[in-house]
């Protein structure tokens, strides 16, 4: 005997490669690469590599679905190692935080739709305490520990209801494929397409919503509508990326023009702008409104969401107009052009035509 189950759970794993065979096609079936993997166990290559442990080992068990025996061809001699570190990584899901983090997902509604177990007439301590839920939860997410889950979901942190964006992002995730590795897509096709779209917006009007989500398939952008949950004001809208594949996730339900377009321009405003692949998520943080999204890129994605919803047309008669201080001129433009009177202040001190300080400042704050 080695040790107690400490020394059971700490001790190195005989293996010689962590990444092997098996692992990788693990990986595949679930639509993930290393990056993915490391973002959902929640912390770094380094800390896998240097400190692979039967916890560890576990963590990647529960990530993927697939038993430590089969990924590793785990030797006999530590069978009783592997069994102790099971039970370490289980109570993980009885902690008081693990409990109250998963209280606040929208279970029911993951019940009705068929993605967690359903728990009618258990009481709270065999639903919670025993970690039914919160493991259930953990593993409809498709991470292996809390620190995974906030390292995956950074974008919804920002939020107020976290749990509930999250797990909304997830029901937009495991609807699109990982595409091939020689995927791409052109910036500059989607760039016009967008323009083209702002351009027509008012002769497309009755079909305008369809369009613009036939346009953007057209580019290879996946586009999916997602009921919203209950328990949380609907979300604006959200890009994430499957791959090089970049993918917009908007709520069902409804929306006025003008939003739907100003929603989508602001992500695709973040996809155009973005190498690194950052999600972003548009939601309300509070019920006045306040809208939340990834700090980093932000400012950026907005600036090139802006210069798209206002054409060069709409910019010369803007600028013909000339009176840029006046509020009601401001007012007027943003009836006329159909987007909000803050995009044209913007847009107006890009354009140097009003200073940074200005009192029309106050119409950016408008929702």
């Amino acid at each position: 005997m080695r040790g107690g189950p400490f020394l059971y759970c700490e001790s190195m794993p005989a293996t010689n490669e962590i990444f092997n065979e098996a692992v990788r096609r693990a990986m595949k079936l679930k639509g993930l690469v290393q990056e993915d993997i490391f973002a959902r166990l929640g912390y770094s290559r380094r800390t896998l590599v240097e400190g692979f442990s039967f916890v560890k080992m576990c963590e990647l068990e529960f990530l993927l679905g697939t038993p430590a025996e089969v990924l590793w061809n785990v030797d006999p001699v530590d069978s009783e190692a592997l069994a102790q570190a099971r039970k370490a990584f289980e109570r993980r899901f009885c902690t008081a935080e693990a409990v109250d983090w998963a209280q606040r997902f929208p279970i029911r509604e993951l019940q009705r739709l068929g993605h967690i177990r359903m728990t009618e007439g258990l009481t709270f301590n065999k639903k919670f305490k025993s970690g039914l839920l919160p493991r259930e939860i953990m593993k409809f997410m498709g991470v292996a520990s809390l620190d995974g889950w906030k390292k995956t979901y950074s974008v919804a942190l920002e939020t107020v209801n976290p749990q509930v964006y999250s797990a909304w992002i997830r029901l937009g995730e495991i609807q699109v494929a990982r595409p091939s590795s020689d995927f791409f897509i052109s910036r500059d096709v989607i760039a016009n397409n967008l323009k083209f779209l702002r351009r027509n917006a008012l002769p497309l009007k009755e079909n305008l919503r369809q369009i613009v989500i036939d346009t953007l398939r057209k580019c290879d952008i996946a586009v999916l509508q997602v009921p919203s949950f209950i328990m949380a004001p609907a979300p604006k809208a959200a890009c994430f990326w499957r791959g090089l594949q970049p993918v917009v996730q908007l709520p069902t339900g409804p929306m006025s023009d003008g939003e739907f377009m100003e929603s989508v321009y602001h992500v695709m405003g973040h996809i155009l702008q973005s190498h690194s692949k950052r999600p972003c998520l548009l939601a309300p943080k509070t019920v006045a409104g306040m809208i939340a999204t990834a700090k980093n890129g932000c400012n950026e994605a907005k600036r090139v969401a802006e210069s798209l919803l206002m054409t060069e047309a709409e910019e010369c008669e803007l600028i013909c107009c000339g009176r840029f201080a006046e509020k009601a001129c401001i007012e007027f433009f943003s009836r006329r052009f159909q987007i909000r009177p803050g995009i044209i202040v913007s847009r107006l001190q890009q354009l140097k035509k009003i200073r940074r300080d200005s009192p029309l400042n106050a119409l950016k704050m408008a929702v």
